[in-house]
């Protein structure tokens, strides 16, 4: 089923009917070439033969599926990713291995099979999306691309063990982090209708060099982040003890797969290959979410003692600690003060701090963009609940089975530990080894298309913006991309592939994945906010920099967030904290009673610090490293000398006039 599912929607969204799909509007027939060659070489004035010579009402032939399927065929890809598959499913046959990896493999040749070959800058970087493109097609590939990226396998994880902490009121407070995509749909599209084709390209041009490269670099770490975060999931399912065989192949093989397509066709396999994992996604979670509810309604004896013991034994009501006099979810011990930290980083820090989310916010036009973020965002959030009731329910059967109500054997051999935490490997082995493979084809493609996604921005911001500074002081666009800078984008994806894997090296336990990435950044917010929507008659002028505006408010959000991690966040392999003898105390910033109490505070207290920063340093011309107009300056100051001896002369001549 998955085999042909994959195969036929990849052949839909790939149009490989021509190589170079954009010479098909000026292919000519033999009889067309004669009729061309036998005319009389035109005379007179030419000024217009351009604009008559361009053909009317043609359009690129879809092709069959049939044209399609033997254009898939004839390419070379498919016949060395076919070689490869029989080799790796030979192999996995013959050594009795996990069937987990059948799906890897499939994915791999279904994707690297029909992956095009980007040769331009344009189809490697850009996806074959133009900047002002409106159709159906765009909008649809763009909103499921950043819903389905934005769908971490890490993410997924969370929102499931939230789920099991606080009920449904932890989906809903993980899915308020989604609110990036609404801010990032507002704040690029004002850049955009400003004239800015990226994101580093606006902060060189209003802040400078400096403040560019220091953002380049803040990306670059995000990415390395999300390698290892997202392929330590995967291979938890090949092995709940780390550092096995089967767990560092999981890992090895989920990196490898998206590596591979990516290098082939850049963005434009990223972006339709999105396209199949979303549906994919949406199918699998759906049937691992009925399953879930059939074998909670099944369970009688479960459902009376959370009826007794939990409020109520329905997914929406479930009180994980008891009663709502024990912990009320709508309070910020019930998990409140984690959904507004994550609105708050959702609105002022985090979208600005992923490129996978940011550079496709510069794809398509930009009413097209701004509305499939919004949707891609919203239904993103939706499935993000959604997830969470896996950890509800694992929670429920947990606690069932603690309490010696429910009988060990509902396990199924399950830690009782990670299923009362809402792992969704374990809690899907409560149910059966079905569900357990379904959830990791389900894992597997949200990570994978996270992974892709993640390359593609890396071969982004160290081929173009990264590489274009070192070499020309500023961000090559997009438009003078040579293939160059497509080689150098081909060498970093494989670079952070490289990298992004080495953390798996050391304990896996002491591995924190970007849980506080927004708090680092919470000094983004401002800088960039007020670029885009305050009016340009309100900032200083165009081509001048006001490097401490960006500088000031981002390094001391860094500083604060830096700190609260190595106090706070940071433990070793026993669960204790490494650090805990800094001597930084932020408790005195805590607000209310919840769990993340502390983290609220640093983030108010954060954000407030960085938009007064960037307010003193960007109204104030006198700020170290300003631009200033001289010419202007002197002119003002000329004008002030002759408004002040036209007033002296005025109170003279008064006094005169009263003598």
């Amino acid at each position: 089923f998955f085999f042909f599912f994959f195969f036929f929607l990849t052949l839909k969204n790939y149009n490989c009917t021509l190589k170079h799909p954009h010479k098909q509007r000026f292919s000519m027939s033999s009889t067309e070439l004669n009729v061309i060659s036998r005319s009389p070489v035109p005379t007179g004035d030419l000024s217009n033969i351009e604009t008559a010579a361009q053909p009317t009402n043609v359009k690129p032939e879809s092709g069959s599926w049939s044209d399609k399927f033997l254009c898939t065929v004839k390419q070379p890809q498919f016949y060395v990713s076919l070689a490869i598959f029989v080799v790796l499913e030979i192999i996995v046959s013959t050594t009795n291995s996990k069937p987990l990896y059948h799906f890897l493999f499939i994915y791999f040749f279904l994707l690297t099979a029909s992956a095009p070959l980007a040769t331009t800058g344009f189809t490697f970087f850009k996806g074959e999306i133009d900047s002002d493109s409106k159709t159906n097609r765009s909008f649809l590939v763009l909103a499921s691309s950043t819903m389905i990226s934005w769908i971490f396998a890490k993410s997924v994880q969370n929102a499931s063990v939230l789920g099991a902490k606080y009920g449904v009121a932890g989906g809903f407070a993980y899915a308020a982090w989604y609110i990036s995509f609404l801010s990032a749909a507002a704040v690029i599209y004002k850049l955009r209708v400003k004239g800015y084709a990226s994101l580093p390209q606006a902060i060189q041009d209003r802040y400078g060099s400096v403040s560019m490269l220091l953002f380049a670099l803040a990306l670059v770490y995000r990415l390395y982040n999300e390698v290892w975060s997202n392929s330590m999931v995967v291979s938890s399912f090949f092995s709940s003890e780390a550092h096995t065989s089967d767990w560092w192949w999981g890992a090895i093989v989920s990196t490898a797969v998206p590596l591979i397509y990516v290098l082939m066709g850049g963005l434009k396999s990223s972006l339709y290959s999105d396209v199949v994992q979303a549906v994919v996604f949406i199918f699998g979670l759906i049937i691992v979410l009925i399953t879930i509810a059939v074998q909670h309604n099944d369970n009688q004896t479960l459902k009376d003692y959370l009826s007794e013991n939990h409020t109520s034994s329905s997914f929406f009501n479930y009180n994980p600690s008891g009663t709502s006099a024990d912990r009320n979810p709508l309070t910020l011990e019930g998990g409140m003060d984690l959904l507004i930290t994550g609105a708050l980083q959702g609105l002022l820090s985090y979208p600005f701090f992923d490129p996978v989310l940011t550079d496709r916010a510069f794809l398509a036009a930009p009413r097209t963009m701004a509305r499939a973020l919004t949707a891609g965002g919203l239904v993103a959030g939706m499935f993000i609940v959604l997830f969470s009731f896996i950890g509800v329910y694992g929670s429920m059967l947990g606690r069932c089975v603690e309490a010696g109500v429910c009988p060990e054997s509902d396990l199924n051999g399950a830690s009782l530990a990670s299923v009362k935490g809402g792992v969704p490997a374990e809690v899907a082995k409560t149910i059966s080894e079905g569900v357990f493979n379904l959830l990791f084809v389900v894992m597997s493609t949200s990570s994978i298309s996270t992974l892709d996604s993640t390359f593609t921005s890396t071969a982004k911001l160290c081929g173009l913006d990264i590489c274009g500074w070192f070499k020309d002081g500023a961000p090559v666009p997009l438009a003078k991309a040579t293939d160059w800078h497509v080689k150098i984008g081909r060498i970093s994806m494989c670079a952070m592939a490289l990298i992004g894997t080495l953390p798996l090296l050391g304990d896996v336990t002491e591995l924190s994945a970007t849980t506080i990435s927004g708090t680092v950044v919470m000094g983004l917010g401002g800088p960039i906010c007020a670029m885009a929507v305050l009016p340009d008659e309100w900032l200083w002028k165009r081509g001048q920099v006001r490097p401490g505006a960006f500088l000031a408010p981002f390094l001391s959000g860094a500083a604060i967030g830096v700190c609260y991690m190595l106090r706070y966040s940071v433990k070793d392999a026993d669960g204790v904290l490494k650090y805990d003898h800094i001597n930084v105390d932020f408790k005195p910033l805590t607000i209310g009673g919840g769990s993340y109490g502390m983290l609220l505070g640093v983030n108010v207290l954060g954000t407030c610090l960085s938009i007064f920063l960037y307010w003193i340093f960007a109204t104030n011309e006198w700020c170290f490293g300003n631009d200033v107009d001289d010419d202007e300056g002197k002119k003002e100051k000329y004008e002030m000398v002759d408004a002040t001896a036209a007033a002296d002369k005025a109170e003279r001549g008064d006094w005169v006039t009263r003598q």
